[in-house]
C-alpha cells in the first residue's frame, strides 16, 4: 500500500450503547419521512452532497439533541416551535 492511501470506508461509530444507537438510527429513518423539521434538514443536506448514511446519523443526532432538550427544560415538544 502506498504511502498516505486510506482504506477507511466511515460509518457510524462503534462507540457507546450499541442499543441505544441502532434505535436512535431507526427513528431517524421513521423521521426523516415522517417529520417536516427534519424531512427539511435532511433534504438541505442531499443538496449538500452528503451521502445517505451521513445524512440519516445527522438526523439521529438531531433527534437525540431535541430529546435531550426536552428532558432538560422539562416541557412538551413542540413541533410547529421554530428551532
Amino acid at each position: 500500500m502506498a504511502g498516505g492511501t486510506r482504506r477507511h470506508t466511515g460509518g457510524i461509530s462503534r462507540i457507546g450503547n450499541p442499543i441505544l444507537r441502532s434505535a436512535l438510527y431507526l427513528c431517524a429513518l421513521s423521521a426523516r419521512r415522517h417529520n417536516p423539521r427534519l424531512q427539511d434538514f435532511g433534504q438541505r443536506l442531499t443538496a449538500a452532497g452528503k451521502p445517505h448514511k451521513v445524512v440519516l446519523v445527522a438526523v439521529a443526532r438531531k433527534l437525540l439533541v431535541l430529546a435531550h432538550a426536552v428532558i432538560r427544560t422539562q416541557k412538551p415538544f413542540e413541533a410547529d416551535a421554530t428551532a
